[in-house]
C-alpha cells in the first residue's frame, strides 16, 4: 500500500493534503480532468483514521438498497441528517451531500469498492475495515496524473498579493523544507485534531486525557493552515468522545502515542458496564456517544465492559470494532472461567461484581430492567469464559474544523470564498452539527472529497 518518491514536483495543478479517503476521492476527481495532481500525506503511510473507521458508507438509493426492496431516498435521509445533528447542520453542506452521495456511490464503486446492506441500517453499506481506503489508493498508485508522496506535512499557505488566490504551500518532506506552487487550487483533507493536545486543549479541554483512537497525524494541520488565512471554524463546541476505547494492561497501561487501541462496544450488544466499585451505573443500551458522558463521570472516567461467550462468539473479525479475539491477544480484554477471578484482573471487588452480575441476571430472568429502564439486548452473563475490558472516552475524530460552501471552497468569517482554497472530510466543520450519524463520516468525506476535487481542478486563476 505504500508508495514513495525520491522527490516531488515544484508544481502542480492541484495539490491535495492528506491520504485518507476524503483526499484519495479529491485526488482522484481532480485527476480526471488531466490535471497533475499531488497527493501529500503527512504519516509514513496513507489512509489515516479512514483506514481505522469501522468501514459503513451512509447512502440512500442505491442499486443494493432497490434490490433488497428498501425505498428511502434523499429525503429521508435529509431528515435523519437534521435530526441526529439537533438542527444546527449547515444546510448547504447536507444538501450538497444528500444530492451527490449517490455520485460518491458509483464514483467509489468504479474504484473498487464493494459494499454489501448492513443489518443494522438499511442505509448502511459495509465494505470492512481499510478496504476502500486500499482500493483508492491502488487507483491513485495507478493514475498516471496523480503523484503521491508519503512523510510529507504541509507547514503553511501564501496567497497571491495582488488577488488574494491560494497559490503556494510550504511543506515539510524528509529534512527538507520546500515551496510548491499550485496552479489550480489546494485540497485540505488532513484530518481532524484528536492526536493534538494543544488544540485539544482549545477547544476540547475535557477530552485531553481520553483515549486516542484516530490518525496518528491528525494534529489539526489544516484548519491551523486555514485559520492562517482567516478561514471560519463551525461545530467545535460539539467536539465529543464515544465511550469504548479499550485501555491496555490497566491499570499499569500507559497509552503510546503512536498507538492504536480497539473500540470496543459490547455493551451495545448485550454486554454490561461497571464501575471501578463494581457497580452498573447507567443503561448500557444507548449508542456509544450518549454513554461518553455517563462513563467521564465514573471515578477515574474508567469503567469496565463485562460479557461473556456468547458475545465472544460473535465477534467481527473483518473490523476495527468488536474484534475480541484480537482485543485478548493484545492485552485488552482479560478473560476468566469465574466472575470472581475476572473482578480481580481488574482490582474490583469479587463480592460487590458478583452481586451486581446476579442481580442483572435475575433482572433479564423477569424480562426488566428495574434499574436502569435497558429495554435493547436484554441478555444475561452466564456462560464462561467471561470477559473484561477496561474502556474510557476514546476521541475517535472531532468533526468540527473549518467552513465551506457547497462546493467545499474554504470560506472566512463573512462566508466569502478564500479563492484556490477547499477542503474535505474531518478538517471541515458544519455537517454533523451537534450529534453524529453513525456511518456518515466515510460517505461524507467521499463525497466531499470528490466535489472538492472537482471544484479545485475547474478553479479558473483570477
Amino acid at each position: 500500500m505504500l508508495h514513495e518518491t525520491d522527490d516531488i514536483p515544484l508544481s502542480a495543478d492541484v495539490i491535495v493534503f492528506g491520504a485518507g479517503i476524503a483526499g484519495h476521492c479529491a485526488a482522484l476527481a481532480a485527476a480526471e480532468y488531466g490535471l497533475q495532481v499531488l497527493l501529500l500525506e503527512k504519516a509514513s503511510q496513507a489512509g489515516g483514521s479512514s483506514a481505522m473507521a469501522g468501514g459503513g458508507f451512509i447512502f440512500a438509493g442505491t442499486d443494493l438498497m432497490k434490490e433488497a426492496g428498501y425505498d428511502d431516498g434523499p429525503e429521508e435521509l435529509r431528515e435523519r441528517l437534521f435530526l441526529s445533528g439537533k438542527n444546527k447542520n449547515n444546510p448547504d453542506l447536507v444538501d450538497a451531500y444528500v444530492n451527490h452521495q449517490l455520485e460518491a456511490y458509483e464514483f467509489l464503486k468504479k474504484h473498487g469498492a464493494k459494499f454489501k446492506l448492513s443489518a443494522m441500517d438499511r442505509c448502511l453499506h459495509e465494505t470492512g475495515t481499510g478496504r476502500v481506503i486500499t482500493n483508492m489508493h491502488m487507483a491513485a498508485r495507478a493514475h498516471s496524473n496523480i503523484i503521491y508522496a508519503s512523510k510529507c506535512a504541509g507547514m503553511k499557505l501564501f496567497r497571491d498579493a495582488e488577488n488574494g488566490r491560494v497559490k503556494e504551500a510550504m511543506v515539510a518532506f524528509g529534512d527538507r523544507i520546500m515551496a510548491i506552487e499550485a496552479r489550480r487550487g489546494v485540497v485540505l483533507a488532513t484530518g481532524g485534531f484528536s492526536r493534538s493536545r494543544e488544540l485539544l486543549g482549545i477547544f476540547a479541554p475535557e477530552l485531553l486525557d481520553a483515549v486516542k483512537h484516530g490518525g496518528v497525524a491528525n494534529t489539526g494541520d489544516g484548519i491551523i493552515m486555514a485559520c492562517d488565512l482567516g478561514a471560519g471554524l463551525a461545530d467545535l463546541g460539539y467536539v465529543s468522545g464515544s465511550f469504548g476505547g479499550a485501555i491496555r494492561n490497566y491499570p499499569h497501561g500507559v497509552q503510546g502515542a503512536d498507538e492504536v487501541p480497539p473500540l470496543l462496544f459490547s455493551f451495545m450488544a448485550g454486554g454490561i458496564m461497571v464501575n471501578v466499585e463494581g457497580r452498573r451505573f447507567v443503561n448500557e443500551g444507548q449508542n456509544y456517544k450518549a454513554l461518553g458522558s455517563a462513563g467521564m463521570c465514573q471515578t477515574g472516567g474508567v469503567a469496565f465492559q463485562i460479557f461473556d461467550a456468547k458475545l465472544l462468539n460473535t465477534a467481527i473479525d473483518d473490523s476495527s470494532v468488536n474484534n475480541y479475539p484480537q482485543g485478548i491477544a493484545n492485552g485488552y480484554i482479560r478473560t476468566a472461567d469465574t466472575i470472581p477471578e475476572l473482578a480481580a484482573s481488574m482490582q474490583i471487588d469479587p463480592v460487590v461484581l458478583e452481586q451486581t452480575i446476579d442481580r442483572y441476571n435475575a433482572s433479564v430472568c423477569s424480562g426488566s430492567d428495574p434499574d436502569f429502564g435497558r429495554t435493547s439486548n436484554l441478555i444475561p452473563v452466564d456462560t464462561p469464559p467471561y470477559c473484561i475490558a477496561a474502556s474510557a472516552n476514546a476521541l475517535t475524530s472531532t468533526y468540527g474544523g473549518i467552513t465551506t460552501n457547497r462546493d467545499m471552497a474554504v470560506v472566512d468569517w463573512m462566508a466569502e470564498p478564500i479563492p484556490g482554497l477547499f477542503a474535505a472530510g474531518e478538517v471541515v466543520g458544519g455537517f454533523h452539527g451537534a450529534g453524529y450519524y453513525s456511518g456518515t463520516s466515510l460517505s461524507s468525506s467521499s463525497t466531499f472529497g470528490m466535489l472538492a476535487g472537482r471544484a479545485a481542478a475547474t478553479f479558473t486563476p483570477i
